[in-house]
């Protein structure tokens, strides 16, 4: 019986690992759930999986009973855990990342930013710890399997995306895209910024750099190709050669229930893929000047340690700002790079510390809704 702490278990992937929990009742008990907001969904799940311990990172929703309000919660969350799943948005559960690490706790990753932004601080804490950092991602779980120990035999690694909806698009098109398009992604059911942000391709930007972090390997050798049928979720070339692949259905419960399950494998999580019926696997180059995305992120990783930390926190905003109607779908990339460019020589003096990135991040926010009204 493992101990599971869920942070964001209100969100697509907290509420599809309780699913997994549920199906699995023997193996797993749920001793604290947390989630940003929604209180009324954070209650109804813990009566219905008897979790004695909640929390509420908005303050604002503060009333006299028994939750705790704040990012106290996140910490919080880790006294009982054996493993604790992390599926917040943006860099709120980074400190309670380290903390899990240095008590030894399992991080089952789903959250990007995490590793974008700390990844080098996430690592050396990794380095004295027995914690195991697992991914739930859907491309770095299909890494994961197929490295299967190898790492020193790794030559490429290659991730798959699906173009979202708007693969083959021009630049011209883009400008038209509508907040409601941007949400209706073909094979994924998951929360809006993501969403949006796989529609750019920052998400993916995003996994290149946590796949550097996760398996040790330079960004030079991380390959992204577009697969619009999302079966093979991603691939590995050996030195060999040899190319390994993961295939299955599109369920995020396969990846969660991997890592939760780890190093044994859970039984008929998904069903079966039927090969006789696929008609075609398709595989093509991302269009870099139509979208952005990942050269930005790339760029942007490239230039400073903290710079991810800049785009992460202004993307965090600009996808509000799109889904809110107050900027188009191209000028995602048009404030990611103004602002990149505003911070480029004013982040030479700052420590690279788990203070200083949350303070760059929300001046970062700040800074960047100020830049939308202006």
């Amino acid at each position: 019986m493992k101990n599971i702490a869920i942070l964001g278990s209100t969100g697509s992937i907290g509420v599809q690992t309780l699913k997994v929990i549920k199906r699995y009742p023997h193996f797993f008990k749920v001793t604290y759930l947390a989630t940003y907001s929604n209180k009324e969904l954070l209650l109804a799940q813990q009566k219905e999986f008897n979790v004695p311990n909640i929390g509420l990172i908005d303050k604002t929703k503060s009333t006299n009973d028994k939750i705790t309000y704040g990012e106290e919660c996140l910490i919080e969350a880790l006294t009982d855990a054996d493993t604790v799943v992390v599926a917040t948005r943006g860099i709120v559960a980074l400190k309670a990342v380290i903390l899990a690490i240095k008590k030894g706790i399992n991080v089952a990753l789903a959250n990007k930013e995490v590793l974008v932004t700390a990844g080098q601080l996430v690592k050396e804490e990794l380095k004295n710890s027995k914690s195991l950092l697992l991914p739930i991602d859907s491309e770095h779980s299909a890494v994961f399997q197929c490295i299967n120990g190898r790492r020193n035999q790794v030559k490429k690694i290659i991730l798959t995306a699906s173009g979202g909806p708007f693969f083959n698009y021009s630049q011209n098109q883009l400008k038209t895209i509508t907040p409601q398009q941007a949400l209706h992604h073909p094979k994924w059911q998951m929360g809006k910024k993501i969403t949006i942000d796989s529609a750019t391709l920052i998400n993916k930007g995003f996994e290149v750099i946590e796949a550097s972090w996760f398996f040790d390997i330079p960004t030079e050798n991380i390959e992204v190709v577009v697969h619009p049928q999302s079966v093979v979720h991603s691939l590995v070339e050996f030195v060999d050669g040899s190319i390994i692949a993961q295939l299955a259905v599109a369920d995020m419960q396969l990846p969660i229930s991997y890592a939760l399950f780890y190093p044994d494998r859970a039984t008929n999580v998904v069903q079966s893929l039927n090969l006789t019926q696929l008609k075609k696997l398709e595989f093509f180059p991302v269009d870099n000047s139509v979208f952005e995305g990942i050269d930005i992120c790339l760029n942007a990783f490239k230039q400073d340690r903290l710079m991810p930390t800049v785009v992460s926190a202004c993307d965090e905003v600009l996808t509000d700002a799109f889904k809110n109607g107050k900027i188009s779908f191209n000028q995602i990339y048009y404030y990611i790079k103004k602002i990149c460019n505003h911070y480029k020589n004013r982040l030479l003096c700052i420590n690279f510390d788990v203070a200083n990135i949350a303070a760059l991040d929300a001046e970062v926010k700040k800074f960047t809704a100020a830049s939308i009204e202006a």
